[in-house]
C-alpha cells in the first residue's frame, strides 16, 4: 500500500490506484443518507469535470479556492478537485485548495480571506448570509462566489449518473442555475466537458508547487495558513499507510473536512485504495452509535472531546454493542490521558485497539501508536503514548527543559518533571520533526520554517521510552513555571476530568505578586448533575490530592460556561489568557472600591 509512486502529482497518485479496486463499488456513503454514495468511476468523472469548470472560470496557476462546507459526500468531492486543479500548468488552470468552517463568524471569515486571498468561494445557503456579508465589504462580485444549494446537488447527482465517462453535462442541467445579484450557482462549473489533470513526472517540480492550504489552530493567536506542496501531500499519505490493516477498512469520518485531521483521512485514502469512507455531517453521539452499529464501521477518527463523550455516554445508548464492529480508533487533535484511552478500549470488541496519532497542521501525522500486528492487544503501545515514528520521518529530542534547583537531588529532579516520566530512555526534550510530509511555510511569511538541515520545531516537549515510544509532556509555551519546575496544564486537566462533577476544564498559569513565579489557575465547567454541589475548595481539593504539592490550583478556581476551543479540541490558551487579564482587572477594581 505505501509502495513509491511512478507520478507526483495527488490527480494521478490517488486516481492511478483503482486499477486494484473495483471502482464501481461505492467510495463515499452520507452516513445520514446511505442512498446518497459516489463510487470511484463516478468520483472521477466528477473530478474531470470540475476541472474543465475552474478552467473556465478563468483560474490561473496558484490561485486559491474557499470552500466554505460542511461535511457531506460532495464536499469530498468538491474538495479533492481543488487539490486537483493546483496541479494544472495548462494556461487559465490550476488553484490551491484551503477551507473555513461554515459556523465561522465574518471576522473568522474575514481574516481567512484576507490570508489566503481566494478567487473563487463555494458555500453553501446557511452560511450564504456570512460569506455575502464580508464579500460586501472586501466588494468580492457574485461570480466569485459560488452557492452549492439543493439545485446543485441535484445537477451534480445527475451528472454523477451519466453514463458515459468525462461527457459535458447536459444542457438541460444547467436549465435552472440560481444564480442571483449576489451568488452565482455551482452548476456553472459542470458544463464545459471535461479536462485532463497534468502529469508531474519530477519530485523537484512536486515539492515547489502548492496544492493546499490548511488554517492552524490559532490556540494563541490568529490562524496562520499553512501551504503543502504536492510532494508533502504525498510523502505524507505514504508514511501513514506504509503498514495497513489486515482488515478491509470501513471507516467512519464525523470530523470536519476543512480541518487537516479530517481531510488527510478523507480525501485521498478512499480514492486511492478503495477503502470506504461513511460520511457525518458532525460528531452527536447517538447518531454516531446507530451509524457504527447500522454500516459495520471497523475504523473511526477522534477528538478527545468526542471520547469524553463516548465514555461518559448513558446506559441507555449502549455503547458497548454499538462498538462491537469497530477495529481501530484513533485519537489525536489535543492531549488525552492513558486512563480515557483505556476506558474507551474498555467498551470495544477483544479484536479493537485505540491509538494516539500525533501531528501538527504543519506536518500532518509524524507519530501513530496503532493497530497492533494480528489485532494482538499484547503487542500493543502504551496508551499515554503518542506512538512510534512513522516511516519516512525523523525526530530529535534537545535540550532537556528545565528542572526545578541545581541543588535538589536526582530523586527530587525526577519528580518534578511536568508529568510523570515512565522508562524513558532519556530526559524529556524540546521535539523537532523532519521529513517529505513537512508543509512549505505560512503564506505571506518568507521566513525558513526549519533549519538549515530541515528540522522543524514544533514547540512541544516529549520523551521515548525504552521501546520506542514517544510521549508529549507538553507545550513549550504552556508551561506554567512554578517555583523553577514546570508544570503541564494538559496533566492537571487530565486530573480534572476525572471528577464526575466536571464536565469540561481547561487550565492557565497566573503570575503570583511580584511577577516572577506562577500558579496554575483552573476553569471549570460544571456537568448537569453538580447543581451547585460542586465548589471551588472541592475542585482545588480533588486536584491537590492527586498531583504533587507544587502544581496545586494556587491560581485559583473559576467556575464558567464553556471552555473556549478549537474544532480539533485544543484549548484555545489565548482566549483562557484573556479571560485571566479581564478577571483580574476587575478584580483589582473591586478591591479599589472597597477600599473607599
Amino acid at each position: 500500500m505505501g509502495s513509491i509512486p511512478t507520478s507526483h502529482d495527488v490527480v494521478s497518485f490517488a486516481l492511478d490506484f483503482q486499477a486494484r479496486y473495483d471502482p464501481s463499488e461505492a467510495l463515499l456513503i452520507d452516513c445520514h443518507e446511505p442512498n446518497q454514495t459516489i463510487n470511484g468511476t463516478q468520483l472521477r468523472l466528477l473530478v474531470h469535470t470540475l476541472i474543465a469548470g475552474f478552467k473556465a472560470h478563468g483560474m490561473k496557476k496558484g490561485d486559491c479556492v474557499l470552500l466554505n462546507l460542511r461535511n457531506n459526500v460532495f464536499y469530498s468531492r468538491a474538495d479533492i478537485s481543488p487539490y486537483f486543479t493546483s496541479l494544472t500548468h495548462v494556461a487559465g488552470a490550476g488553484g490551491v485548495y484551503i477551507g473555513a468552517s461554515p459556523r465561522s463568524v465574518p471576522d473568522e471569515l474575514e481574516h481567512v480571506i484576507n490570508v489566503a486571498r481566494p478567487v473563487l468561494i463555494i458555500t453553501e445557503p446557511d452560511a450564504l448570509p456570512t460569506v455575502l456579508a464580508v464579500s460586501r465589504k472586501k466588494s468580492i462580485p457574485p461570480h466569485q462566489l459560488l452557492l452549492l444549494d439543493d439545485l446543485a446537488f441535484e445537477a451534480t447527482i445527475t451528472l454523477k449518473q451519466q453514463d458515459q465517462q468525462y461527457a459535458p453535462a447536459p444542457a438541460p442541467l444547467l436549465a435552472d442555475l440560481t444564480t442571483t445579484t449576489e451568488a452565482s450557482s455551482f452548476t456553472l462549473l459542470l458544463g464545459h466537458g471535461s479536462a485532463e489533470p497534468i502529469f508531474i513526472s519530477d519530485l523537484a517540480t512536486a515539492n515547489s508547487t502548492p496544492a493546499a492550504m490548511y488554517s492552524t489552530s490559532g490556540t494563541t493567536g490568529l490562524p496562520k495558513a499553512t501551504t503543502f506542496t504536492h510532494g508533502a501531500l504525498i510523502a505524507g499519505h505514504l508514511s501513514a499507510a506504509a503498514n495497513p490493516p489486515s482488515y478491509e477498512v470501513q471507516r467512519l469520518i464525523c470530523l470536519p473536512m476543512y480541518h487537516l485531521f479530517g481531510s488527510f483521512w478523507s480525501h485521498l485514502f478512499p480514492i486511492r485504495y478503495g477503502n470506504t469512507l461513511y460520511i457525518a455531517r458532525e460528531f452527536q453521539l447517538p447518531l454516531f452509535l446507530d451509524a457504527i452499529r447500522q454500516h459495520n464501521i471497523s475504523d473511526t477518527l477522534l477528538v478527545p472531546a468526542m471520547v469524553h463523550s463516548i465514555i461518559q455516554a448513558p446506559a441507555s445508548l449502549d455503547p458497548k454493542s454499538a462498538l462491537t464492529s469497530i477495529r481501530y480508533v484513533a485519537v489525536s487533535g489535543a492531549p488525552i490521558d492513558r486512563a480515557c484511552m483505556g476506558q474507551l478500549q474498555d467498551l470495544l470488541h477483544s479484536d479493537g485497539c485505540v491509538g494516539q496519532i500525533w501531528g501538527m497542521t504543519e506536518t500532518g501525522p509524524v507519530f501513530q501508536n496503532r493497530y497492533p500486528t494480528g489485532g494482538d492487544r499484547a503487542e500493543q503501545g502504551d496508551l499515554g503514548a503518542i506512538g512510534s515514528v512513522l516511516p519516512g520521518w525523523e525526530v530529535d529530542l534537545r535540550t532537556p527543559i528545565e528542572g526545578p534547583g541545581v541543588n535538589e537531588d536526582e530523586d527530587q529532579r525526577a519528580q518534578q518533571h511536568p508529568v510523570e516520566v515512565v522508562d524513558a530512555a532519556a530526559p524529556p526534550g524540546r521535539l523537532y520533526v523532519r521529513g517529505a510530509g513537512l508543509f512549505n511555510g505560512y503564506l505571506g511569511n518568507s521566513e525558513a520554517v526549519a533549519d538549515d538541515q530541515g528540522w522543524f520545531s514544533t514547540g512541544d516537549i516529549a520523551y521515548v521510552n525504552k521501546r520506542g515510544q514517544y510521549f508529549i509532556v507538553g507545550r513549550t509555551k504552556e508551561l506554567i513555571k512554578v517555583r523553577g519546575a514546570s508544570v503541564s496544564p494538559a496533566e492537571i486537566e487530565a486530573v480534572l476530568l476525572k471528577h464526575p462533577l466536571i464536565a469540561d476544564a481547561a487550565v492557565t498559569g497566573v503570575k503570583l505578586p511580584g511577577g516572577r513565579d506562577e500558579a496554575p489557575r483552573a476553569y471549570v465547567v460544571r456537568s448537569a448533575e453538580a447543581s451547585g454541589k460542586l465548589t471551588a475548595n472541592d475542585v482545588y481539593e480533588f486536584a491537590q490530592q492527586r498531583l504533587a504539592s507544587y502544581k496545586a490550583l494556587d491560581g485559583g478556581v473559576h467556575f464558567v460556561e464553556s471552555i473556549p476551543r478549537t474544532v480539533s479540541g485544543k484549548v484555545q490558551r489565548g482566549k483562557l489568557a484573556g479571560m485571566n487579564d479581564r478577571r483580574d482587572a476587575l478584580a483589582e477594581l473591586l478591591k479599589r472600591l472597597k477600599a473607599k
